[in-house]
C-alpha cells in the first residue's frame, strides 16, 4: 500500500462542496480544510502507485473548483 498526502488549491467559494466530495472516495482516510499555501489536505491509502495517479489526475483535478495539487508520497508509515 501506498500512503499519501495530497494538497490542494481550491476555489474558496466551493471549499466545503469539494471537501464533501473528497471524503467520499474510497481511497481518502481523511480530508480537512487547511490554511495557508494550500486549501485542502487529504491522506489517502492507494494500493499501487496507478491507482495514486489515477486518483489525483482522473478523480481530484477533474472536480469542479480544484486549481492545483501537490502529492506527497509517504517514505515509512505504521
Amino acid at each position: 500500500m501506498i500512503m499519501a498526502f495530497v494538497m490542494a488549491k481550491i476555489e474558496s467559494a466551493k471549499a466545503r462542496d469539494i471537501l464533501t466530495n473528497v471524503r467520499e472516495f474510497e481511497e481518502v482516510d481523511e480530508a480537512y480544510l487547511i490554511y495557508g499555501a494550500y486549501d485542502l489536505l487529504i491522506k489517502g491509502m492507494f494500493k499501487t502507485p496507478e491507482a495514486l495517479s489515477s486518483f489525483v489526475v482522473d478523480e481530484l483535478r477533474k472536480i469542479d473548483g480544484v486549481r492545483d495539487t501537490v502529492t506527497n508520497v509517504c517514505a515509512t508509515y505504521d
